[in-house]
């Protein structure tokens, strides 16, 4: 079962990190992995780097150690073993990485791992000696083919064809190992043995049904769990998991989370999980490590003593007088302030933790009616042989019962689609941007116009439907070009492909030029020490207008240049995060007509990513108008603060003549490019986590899904609006959208609405059988 952290109010006594390692150092069995006083750095350090600003150290000073064995409790009673989570906005994969041996370690002995030199390895298998086999990670970053163990089809649509490859291997064939054309007479079999353990594994994350289909066919989350159970088959001494949770639905993070419970404690393997602040921390874990930003350890224990730390962050967050004056408590207490002075420890930490609550107000948001449809569908269903995969239901439509998906999407809504796993939702979504080879043969209009010509109306191209629609998900960033640089990412929005030629002019190059500015902080590598620094004073070259060098000698500061980085940084460069934040702001800087997003934001920080709902409600506005990030938080953070380059441009102004300072802008000050969605935009998003999903969001669709295994998580399908003070942020209005249909159906309404001179013929509601909650 997955919980949130509970403070608990009785104090606990601190558990130092010294005692921790000391503990663990003097038990008869070496620890799998030990870190004394270790620095990590990318490359080898030289005396150059800190003036430079780059090769900064990692993880200074580390100290970290992981028992191959049960452990005495922090209580002194019966031994234990340690299930860890690193949790963090940043530096989380990093530190994965350095436990399993990478990154260059100073000195070189300090991370050692004695476990793997025993005899006990030796006798079990002696390829385990070496940590690369040893320690197993799994990340879900996304970055090419190796985001799904390198079976990622040629193109984007490639996964939805009739046509199969001879390397399209099937689920059965990937999970046994069995992926090579020529193999060998001992490896035509694959390499897993143990049926039972198979078996097993294929059952707890509900694998059975996805057996014989190729690996390129399944959607994101059926991806993450595929290669969670290859991973597990390999028997590791140590898994770790790099946010393991991440873009599954919730029946199925449970079961997940109930089966890393059970190998944990068999230690087969053991496991180190990497989770985001935000995210709920599963009940096993025993202990945890959090990471502040620029790669500080803020606190490594047990479960208890981070509580007690917890509770010392929260008092000195609200600047809260405490009773409780002995000197443990008042060294926490200040070492959280110098932390929080330096800048490693923040409030949106935080926030993110649950330290932090604010009573937001209730808003009354109603759904907008909407204008003209952008999207119609009637009857849409697709299957590949006898096995439907969406579409499979009748709904009523003008009070009869009809097959299939019927569905209307109009400017002004703000849509998005919940569904299990493998339910269809990115399914629906290659139908509305043309991926899926069945958009030409189904009943679609986009735009009012069908793919395929009709009598009286051409068919509508796929360049057209690309340059209305926005478009970022994680098939996209498997496959998006990573030798682009920052600015080429995302000009390819006006672009017939990823590589194509854009068509820009002066509007859009200020455009793109104004979200390069406004995620500058997110963006530059470098941002820290260009940020601190003053703009740039350039004398103008007049050697070929000698007479009028004297005249006209006043400094100019360059056009753009505090977003040079973006044409000299590859989108390769960047981290995953980052990347993500590409691919969504290449979605929204063309202002198209129909934006969607499936899994915009996951794997991102809670300040990126309530900064990119900001931008995605009200653009670079940060005055008064109130937007979903704000009102939750009840504060304006760090983190809506862009790039604002006033004071540069007014200094420019003073220094420069008047014939330049007219021709550089017409006001004193930086006009705004991007104000949000505008009410003839539509929005359709996908997301898994309730805090993704803006509260602009007020209508959405449930895909139906069967029940596992006899359990109670069947849905049925519905689709309506929100009622005018519900949010999907809510956790019981969450709870709620993904509750049995027996459940929902006695908890929601039936929606209608008065006709007041309607604008259409028939309002939705009274067209389909919509539901509120």
């Amino acid at each position: 079962m997955l919980t949130m952290f509970r403070l608990r109010t009785r104090a606990l006594r601190p558990w130092g990190q010294s005692r921790l390692v000391r503990s663990v150092s003097s038990s008869a069995t070496p620890p799998l992995i030990r870190i004394q006083d270790a620095t990590f750095y990318e490359t080898y350090p030289t005396p150059e780097d800190e003036a430079k600003g780059r090769n900064p150290p990692l993880f200074p000073h580390l100290n970290f150690v992981l028992p191959s064995k049960a452990t005495p409790s922090t209580e002194g009673g019966e031994e234990s073993l340690q299930h860890w989570a690193v949790i963090g906005s940043s530096g989380r994969t990093q530190f994965l990485e350095i436990l399993r041996g990478q990154y260059l370690c100073l000195p070189p002995t300090a991370r050692s791992y004695p476990y793997l030199l025993t005899d006990e390895i030796a006798k079990k298998d002696p390829r385990l000696r070496f940590s690369g086999n040893a320690i197993q990670y799994i990340g879900f970053s996304g970055e090419g083919s190796g985001a799904i163990g390198g079976t990622r089809g040629a193109y984007l649509s490639a996964r939805y064809e009739s046509l199969r490859e001879e390397t399209d291997w099937t689920v059965r064939q990937y999970l046994r190992g069995q992926t090579s054309l020529n193999p060998l007479e001992e490896e035509k079999e694959g390499n897993v043995h143990n049926e039972k353990f198979l078996s097993e594994v294929v059952t707890e994350l509900r694998l059975e049904e996805l057996l014989d289909m190729p690996v390129a066919n399944l959607s994101n989350g059926q991806t993450r769990r595929t290669r969670i159970a290859k991973a597990l088959l390999s028997k590791p001494e140590l898994l770790l998991l790099d946010d393991p949770f991440m873009g599954l639905d919730p029946a199925t993070v449970r079961s997940i989370s109930d089966l890393l419970h059970r190998l944990a404690t068999k230690s087969d393997p053991r496991l180190v999980l990497s989770l985001r602040a935000q995210d709920p921390l599963p009940d096993w874990i025993t202990h945890l490590m959090v990471l502040g930003n620029s790669n500080r350890v803020l606190l490594q224990g047990p479960r208890s003593h981070a509580e007690y730390v917890f509770d010392v962050w929260s008092n000195v967050a609200k600047v809260a007088h405490t009773r409780r004056k002995d000197d443990e408590y008042r060294e926490m207490f200040q070492q959280a302030k110098d932390d929080m002075a330096a800048g490693y420890l923040d409030r949106q930490l935080l926030w993110d933790l649950g330290l932090l609550s604010h009573d937001a107000k209730e808003v009354e948001l109603p759904p907008p009616r909407g204008g003209e449809p952008l999207i119609e569908m009637d009857g849409v269903r697709v299957q590949y042989g006898d096995k439907p995969v969406l579409g499979d239901w009748t709904q009523k439509v003008r009070g009869e019962k009809q097959d299939g998906l019927h569905w209307t999407v109009r400017r002004g809504q703000r849509w998005v689609i919940l569904g299990a796993n493998g339910s269809g939702k990115t399914t629906l979504l290659s139908l509305i941007t043309s991926d899926h080879p069945q958009a030409y043969a189904l009943p679609i209009k986009l735009f009012g116009r069908s793919r395929l010509p009709e009598a009286g109306k051409p068919g509508i191209s796929i360049f057209e439907l690309q340059s209305r629609i926005g478009h970022s998900s994680p098939e996209i960033h498997a496959f998006f070009p990573r030798q682009l640089t920052i600015r080429q990412a995302i000009e390819s929005a006006f672009a017939e492909t990823f590589v194509a030629k854009p068509t820009l002019d002066h509007e859009r190059d200020l455009d793109v030029s104004a979200v390069l500015r406004f995620f500058k902080a997110e963006l530059d590598p470098n941002a820290i020490v260009t940020l601190k620094e003053p703009p740039p004073k350039v004398l103008p070259d007049r050697s070929q207008f000698p007479k009028t060098a004297r005249a006209l000698r006043w400094p100019y500061i360059p056009l753009d240049y505090d977003i040079e980085y973006a044409d000299s940084t590859t989108f390769g460069q960047l981290s995953t995060t980052q990347q993500r934040l590409i691919l969504f702001l290449r979605a929204v800087v063309h202002k198209p007509d129909i934006v969607i997003l499936d899994e915009p934001f996951s794997g991102m920080s809670g300040s990126l990513r309530d900064k990119c709902i900001h931008f995605l409600e009200l653009g670079e506005q940060v005055g008064n108008k109130p937007s979903t990030a704000t009102r939750r938080a009840g504060y304006k953070g760090e983190w809506l603060r862009g790039f604002n380059s006033d004071d540069s441009s007014s200094s420019s102004s003073s220094s420069s003549s008047s014939s330049s300072s007219s021709s550089s802008s017409s006001s004193s000050s930086p006009s705004i490019r991007h104000h949000g969605l505008s009410d003839d935009q539509a929005l359709i998003m996908i997301s898994h986590v309730r805090e993704e999903i803006p509260d602009s969001v007020r209508h959405y669709m449930r895909l139906p899904s069967a029940a596992h295994k006899g359990d109670n998580t069947a849905l049925d399908f519905r689709f309506g609006s929100l009622k005018y003070t519900s949010t999907l942020n809510d956790p019981k209005i969450w709870d709620l959208a993904w509750s049995p249909a027996e459940k929902f159906k006695k908890k929601a309404r039936r929606s209608f609405r008065r006709t007041e001179g309607s604008e259409t013929e028939k309002l939705d509601e009274e067209v389909y059988e919509w539901y509120s909650f």
